[in-house]
């Protein structure tokens, strides 16, 4: 299909420093940051650094007064897996790992997808762990061994529930576990990927793994403001724009045809609509976690899931008008079409819920183009209703 009118205007581009060849990687949970490192670990630019999260990790973790948003083993715990996981993995909070003159990246998912990923990951943990899961994967069912055990020791959970049938332990976490309600909490399921990049250890938080609520976190910077469940929406939009590189898990290949230009000035030979769909042959990692497809969900789980995510579905349409308004620099200066080979049909099917994306304003489609992407999307929805009124 042809790109949708309304798409947004060719837009800055930031390149690498002349002779630097690495880029500071910022890695939100389940949003294939693994699957960015091994595709760049075979490419001979550009190269992860990942002293930042080093540094940032060795900063985070006890602080003196955290034993009153939580037990002192719970906090201990805590603490540690913070540390260890913001140091390994660069799943820290963006605020602390920011370096000047840096060219920093991040990766952004859809809300409904980045909320079953996660949510699917806990349940496997907790309910479906196989010998054949643990050992093709020693180092992740290490890290999962540490997480479960904060858990069991602060009496909170990620996904809340430990009930067999995913369905319904999706419905459960969705409800909500009021003895779970505590002040520190492991793994909320609410906003997850803007409270990445709004939460600060200076101002009393744990990372990404945890919430510390009520400012009893004890910042390091005299500031203890604490964490939401709902982080602010323009704090999180303002974060996106200090990122240099901003790539989508949903659409991955040409994300990454934008950093080889970034990076290096030129775009690989696949990254070209000439041949239809650009396909830069990505490794894909699971976690022995099945993919769950929202699609299939009954609609009020669906809102309830929207509630979760009111934030991040506002990061994500943000961050996909930067991702196209870069592509489209990147098209002009090179005279390549990257846009045109967009699965436009399956772009609007698995984001068509967000609010402001695909109508308002700001819009990628307008009305006269709206029919042939919603003939793609075989349960009707509310702005399909709003297309046939206007």
């Amino acid at each position: 299909p042809i790109p949708p009118r309304g798409l947004p205007a060719a837009l800055p581009l930031a390149v690498f420093a002349k002779g630097s060849q690495t880029m500071r990687f910022f890695h939100i949970i389940k949003t294939g940051g693994e699957s960015l490192e091994l595709y760049l670990a075979g490419q001979p630019s550009p190269k992860l650094n990942y002293s930042h999260c080093r540094a940032a990790g060795m900063r985070s973790g006890w602080r003196t007064n955290l034993t009153s948003a939580a037990s002192p083993v719970c906090a201990i715990a805590a603490a540690a897996v913070s540390c260890v996981l913001c140091a390994l993995n660069c799943e820290c909070c963006a605020a602390d790992v920011r370096v000047p003159n840096g060219f920093h990246g991040i990766l952004i998912r859809s809300p409904r997808a980045h909320l079953l990923s996660l949510f699917s990951h806990c349940h496997t943990a907790h309910t479906r762990n196989t010998w054949r899961r643990m050992l093709n994967d020693v180092p992740q069912y290490l890290a999962e061994v540490m997480l479960r055990s904060t858990e069991w020791s602060c009496g909170t959970f990620c996904g809340i529930s430990f009930e067999a049938e995913w369905e319904a332990a999706l419905r459960a976490a969705l409800q909500g576990d009021p003895a779970q309600e505590r002040t520190l909490r492991v793994l909320p399921l609410h906003d997850t990927q803007s409270h990445s990049l709004t939460c600060s250890t200076a101002s009393g938080s744990l990372g990404q793994h945890f919430r510390v609520f009520d400012g009893v976190g004890g910042g390091g910077g005299g500031v203890s403001s604490g964490d939401v469940l709902h982080p602010p929406v323009e704090q999180a939009l303002a974060a996106l724009d200090t990122f240099e590189w901003l790539g989508l898990t949903d659409l991955f290949d040409h994300s990454l045809c934008l950093l080889h230009y970034q990076a290096n000035g030129s775009l690989p030979s696949a990254c070209t609509c000439v041949n239809g769909a650009i396909s830069l042959g990505l490794p894909r990692f699971n976690h022995g976690v099945i993919q769950r497809d929202p699609s299939g969900l009954p609609t009020e789980l669906l809102a309830r899931i929207d509630e979760y995510t009111q934030t991040d579905a506002r990061v994500f349409a943000k961050a996909l008008r930067l991702l196209l308004g870069r592509l489209r620099t990147v098209e002009e200066r090179t005279g390549t079409s990257l846009l045109a080979c967009i699965d436009w049909h399956k772009l609007y099917r698995t984001t068509h819920y967000v609010p402001g994306l695909w109508a308002g304003p700001d819009e990628l489609l307008p009305a006269a183009l709206s029919g042939d992407l919603r003939s793609e999307h075989p349960k009707g929805n509310v702005l399909s209703n709003r297309f046939e009124r206007r």
